[in-house]
């Protein structure tokens, strides 16, 4: 009895011991003086002829298009992707360096995370990028896990495959690629300053209405009827509604011919520049949501003279220049309703109580009948 345990003892050993073996083989950093160079040699050569991205992964399943210059997300209404974010992305592909061969064993694939991905692999955990030009295949790759490294910053160590061959390999490169579709949307849906702002109105169905102006020093505004003595909710609040169009983000979009509002009330937020911009919101708030479409004109008659701090501030256009920004604004902007945070929304949609105290409704301190005086 005992020669058997020790029997089976031994054997347990041993098999720990390969299974260690197996993922130091698999990890390590071999001792070799091999330069590999580029993972894809030729892909630098050829990204201008790459028109099409297709993504598979266990979390999405999507497509970029190129279109001209623009990409756009073929999967998502055909809205348009962060140009920026796929230009690095396909060149860091192009950049990504072969540091050691790995397994060309499909059995341990899975270690490394390059078995393959959804849903070409039965729960595979790989990210696959493939980049083709039509129907011609330019390169593939597929994406597993990033290796520990003790750097904090820099490229990266990553564990891949060339997509339809066999051989593995630990690569370093900027390869921190998103899997997830709203990831590679072009998430900004307008960016006026706030300082150009010289008027915000917010008018609710019923026709009440909240009104903001600019104080004529940077960063500041107020009601026409308390100027700088309005005392708002908090003390940005004025700072934040008027900054609502400064780099505002996008949740989600989607075409406004596919939308419907249903019974929500719907609030109008109409912001209008010194220089004659005038862009307007509609904003309503559906299951738990807030939506907003925007359209953009150019109006004369709103052109007005900035105060002096306003103008050294050197961001006021030309009647020319803002004609033409108002027109590419709801080109762009006209055809979609956005899903916006929900901080956004709330100022997008606040009633003329939500954003001051009534100086009438200021409880005031009692009188001081002890005659020491406030310590």
């Amino acid at each position: 009895m005992t020669k058997k345990l020790n029997s089976l003892t031994i054997l347990f050993i041993v098999t720990v011991v390969m299974v260690l073996l197996m993922l130091v083989t698999i990890y390590r950093a071999e001792d070799n003086n091999d330069d590999f160079g580029l993972l894809f040699p030729d892909l630098y050569e050829q990204l201008s002829q790459v028109n099409q991205i297709q993504f598979s992964s266990s979390e999405d399943q999507f497509s970029l298009q190129r279109e001209g210059e623009d990409w756009y997300i073929k999967d998502h209404f055909n809205y348009p992707a962060n140009f920026d974010d796929v230009k690095r992305m396909l060149i860091d592909m192009s950049e990504a360096k072969i540091l050691e061969r790995k397994t060309d064993n499909p059995e341990q694939y899975d270690v490394i995370g390059v078995e393959g991905a959804e849903p070409e692999v039965a729960g595979g955990e790989s990210l696959k990028i493939n980049l083709s030009n039509g129907d011609e295949h330019i390169a593939g790759l597929v994406l597993g896990d990033t290796r520990d490294v003790t750097l904090q910053t820099g490229p990266k160590q990553f564990f891949v495959r060339r997509a339809d061959e066999q051989e593995s390999w630990l690569v370093q490169g900027y390869l921190q690629i998103s899997p997830v579709m709203l990831n590679w949307i072009q998430g900004e849906i307008i960016n006026l300053a706030r300082e150009r702002i010289a008027k915000v109105e917010i008018i609710q169905p019923n026709g009440n209405k909240a009104v903001l102006v600019n104080l004529g020093k940077k960063d500041k505004f107020g009601t026409p009827e308390q100027g700088k003595d309005t005392t708002f909710k908090y003390e940005q609040l004025g700072y934040d509604i008027a900054g609502s169009l400064h780099q505002m983000r996008m949740e989600d979009v989607q075409p406004v011919k596919q939308f419907s509002r249903g019974d929500a009330e719907v609030v109008t937020a109409k912001f209008t520049t010194f220089d004659g911009l005038v862009v307007t919101s509609e904003t309503s708030f559906n299951d738990g949501f807030y939506y907003a479409t925007f359209d953009a004109e150019f109006d004369a008659n709103a052109v007005k003279p900035a105060p002096e701090d306003i103008q050294k501030l050197d961001i006021l256009k030309s009647a020319d220049a803002v004609r033409t920004e108002a027109e590419k604004l709801d080109k762009r902007l006209a055809p979609w309703v956005y899903r916006v945070s929900g901080f956004v929304g709330t100022n997008l949609m606040r009633a003329r109580a939500d954003i001051v105290s009534e100086s009438s409704n200021v409880i005031p301190m009692p009188p001081d009948m002890t005659g020491f005086g406030p310590r």
